[in-house]
């Protein structure tokens, strides 16, 4: 089995991925965030055999939830998703720390997200806390906003 890279890429790969693996029930429209194309925008691809087999991206964006620090500081992950085929493999971390470094080098002192709920013990893993009870987001699922200082 060949290693699992994570790469800086652009919306361009990220957006059909990002699709298939979240929101493939959907237009490809609604798997395009407010702010992808933003410069500071970090999109991370896991690559596998030549392929795509994992997506994130982390925005610069504020939350009133957000309990850590002022919100010129904060920022947000968004659309992380693994393939089947290679979750448990460490595709999901190594996305994940990619996204914080990035954060975290454009100033970044807390990170938040609204967790599927399947996902929200993997992101406990890496200190993120949730807070507030689990809400539905239409057409996607319960989920649960949570938040980590950097």
């Amino acid at each position: 089995m060949t290693a699992i890279a994570v790469v800086r890429v652009s919306i361009d790969q990220v957006l059909p991925v990002r699709h298939r693996l979240l929101r493939s029930h959907q237009p490809v429209a609604k798997a395009q965030f407010p702010g992808d194309h933003d410069p500071r925008v970090g999109h991370f691809a896991a690559m596998r055999d030549g392929g795509i087999v994992g997506v994130v991206s982390i925005f610069p964006e504020a939350d009133t939830r957000c309990s850590q620090c002022d919100p010129a500081q904060q920022w947000r992950i968004r659309g992380m998703a693994t393939a089947p085929e290679v979750r448990g493999l460490g595709a999901g971390a190594t996305l994940l720390l990619a996204a914080i470094d990035h954060a975290v080098d454009g100033g970044a002192r807390a990170i938040w997200c609204n967790a599927q709920q399947p996902a929200i013990g993997f992101y406990a893993r890496f200190g993120f806390m949730g807070t507030g009870p689990i809400f539905e987001i239409s057409e996607i699922g319960a989920h649960q906003y949570m938040e980590r200082a950097c």
